[in-house]
């Protein structure tokens, strides 16, 4: 028996030592256990547990790659694999120019971009809301690997499954060519959107196999992300693939019909150096975005060259018409805006928050078409007005003013009462916590993201500061994922929130003391009676 103690301890040790490797991959890399592995439809896919034991799963194709002849085509089905599919990191973003803005870390790029991450509380036989989130950047920057988007706290403090995308963008996304290309290229101004279709239907063909209700998915986008939410409610082909969705300061102005679109497509192809479609397909994908750079200048419009075309086929018609008609009818829809959302340019540029509203606008056509399009008339009568409400207001606090309602939310506005009006589950809110840590920023741009997320580490930290109130978070993830859940954001953590009718215009207003209002600035609301914030007909 004296002999067999040497081994039993070897056998004890080594069973020992494959345990500690198996929780090391539990917490870090996934490589021992079974219950990280899922057997979709797509294919068996191995996943991560994260730190707070949340399950994530990284870098899944949902498209074929859209490269070579694929470049300027909607997508296609992702190419199948064999064996299980590591997802363990994140697939490359779209190439794309550096974001000035934002400064944010170079992520690894290519025009082999069509991934999605997942993130679950739980895998097993549960179906929890899914809640799918379309990035921001203009339609030219961005990706849903940014760590502010991780989605591991949201999923937990919900108990939803969390997933992110990437989709083309800039050029390879939305350059339309039907006009030099004739019908091939028919949908190519739209390619980013029906990559976030795909998207979608992957998730509801295989988000079952994550614990996820493929019948019970919300859509949620901020900027760029909230524009492509307001245009997926208007797409025929987007029909039935979300019950819900949620919109955070993007709306549905910042559309265009072929003409404007075909003025850039011009322009581009003159940067690049081309005159056919043949000439862009040859270009590498840096080339293309080298094209993309020559076109942007320091003006606020630049952030907006590309986005979405009323094509008549991928778009049919602006999606604020298209609502209005019915076209989101059965969805339920939560919309809001930051209360200083214009300020984030500021960051960039500080001189722009010292501008009177007549230069800001003179740059901005957008801005000057709104303001000839009020009973006003002038951007010297929308000043006074707005400075009659604003009591030591400067000049430039007037314009942040202006904008932040002109770009942001008064369209949103819009889209509340459009879809509001048919009867629909319709919610408001307003996001007004300001930076503690850069006093001009304010409740800036996309300020509200770390705090819908759960995310402060890294940059954001510069915009939130050391210690934001996680007492606010909790309250926007809770109300995010009861509307996810139900079509109802209210919950314990906020007061008592009502629907958003044209007669009340109920608004949470979220903040260190978050409280609902009825028709917050009304009578900055009521300078835009009037005008439709369509972005294209008519147009502005």
């Amino acid at each position: 028996m004296a002999d067999l103690g040497p081994r039993v301890n070897r056998a004890v040790m080594a069973a020992f030592l494959v345990l500690v490797l198996c929780g090391y991959a539990l917490t870090g890399l996934g490589g021992c256990a079974s219950g990280t592995v899922v057997s979709a439809p797509a294919g068996k896919i191995r996943g991560l547990v994260t730190a707070n034991g949340v399950v994530a799963f990284k870098g899944i194709p949902y498209a074929a790659p859209p490269t070579g002849d694929l470049r300027f085509q909607p997508p296609q089905p992702a190419r199948p694999w064999t064996g299980t599919l590591k997802a363990l990191e994140y697939g490359e973003s779209e190439v794309q120019p550096a974001n000035k803005l934002t400064n944010a870390t170079a992520m690894p790029e290519s025009e082999d971009c069509l991934f999605l991450n997942v993130w679950t509380p739980k895998l097993g036989s549960s179906r929890r809301p899914v809640m799918v989130f379309i990035h921001g950047g203009g339609f030219k920057n961005g990706s849903g690997s940014n760590p502010i988007y991780d989605g591991a706290n949201l999923a937990r403090r919900g108990d939803v499954d969390v997933v992110t995308i990437n989709y083309r963008l800039g050029p390879f996304g939305f350059l339309y060519l039907g006009s030099v290309g004739g019908s091939a290229y028919a949908q190519s101004g739209n390619l980013g959107l029906l990559d976030q279709i795909a998207a979608l239907k992957w998730v509801k063909a295989n988000i079952a196999a994550f614990a996820g209700d493929p019948s019970n998915i919300t859509i949620f986008g901020e900027s760029a992300g909230g524009m492509s939410v307001c245009a997926l409610l208007s797409m025929p082909q987007a029909k039935g693939l979300f019950r819900r969705a949620i919109a955070e300061s993007g709306a549905a102005n910042m559309v265009r019909n072929t003409a404007a679109a075909s003025s850039v497509t011009s322009r581009f192809m003159s940067a690049a150096g081309v005159t056919d479609v043949a000439g862009l397909k040859a270009m590498s994908a840096r080339q293309l975005v080298t094209a993309e750079s020559k076109m942007v200048n320091p003006s606020a419009s630049s952030e907006f060259i590309f986005g979405p075309v009323v094509d008549g086929a991928a778009l049919p018609q602006p999606p604020l018409v298209a609502i209005n008609g019915g076209s989101a009818d059965g969805v339920d829809l939560m919309i809001g805006t930051n209360l200083d959302e214009i300020r984030l340019w500021t960051l960039a540029a500080p001189v722009l928050a010292t501008l009177p509203l007549g230069v800001m606008a003179g740059s901005i056509a957008t801005v000057q078409g709104a303001i000839n399009a009020t009973s006003l008339g002038s951007t010297g009568a929308v000043s006074a007005s707005y400075a009659s409400r604003m009591p030591g207001a400067s000049p430039g606090d007037v314009s942040m003013a202006v904008l932040t309602d002109v770009l942001f939310r008064i369209p949103a506005i819009r889209v509340a009462e459009a879809q509001s009006s048919r009867r629909h589950n319709t919610w408001m809110y307003l996001f007004s916590w300001p930076s503690p840590t850069i006093a001009v920023a304010r409740a800036c741009h996309a300020i509200e993201l770390p705090f819908v997320f759960g995310n402060f580490k890294g940059q954001v930290a510069r915009l939130v500061g050391a210690n934001p109130p996680r007492a606010l978070s909790n309250a926007m993830q809770d109300a995010w994922s009861a509307f996810a859940r139900t079509g109802n954001p209210n919950h314990a953590g906020v007061p008592s929130w009502k629907a958003y009718e044209a007669a009340t215009r109920a608004t949470m207003v979220f903040d260190a003391t978050t409280a609902q209002q009825d028709d917050p600035s009304g009578q900055n609301r009521l300078v835009w009676a009037g005008v439709p914030f369509d972005g294209v007909v008519p147009s502005l």
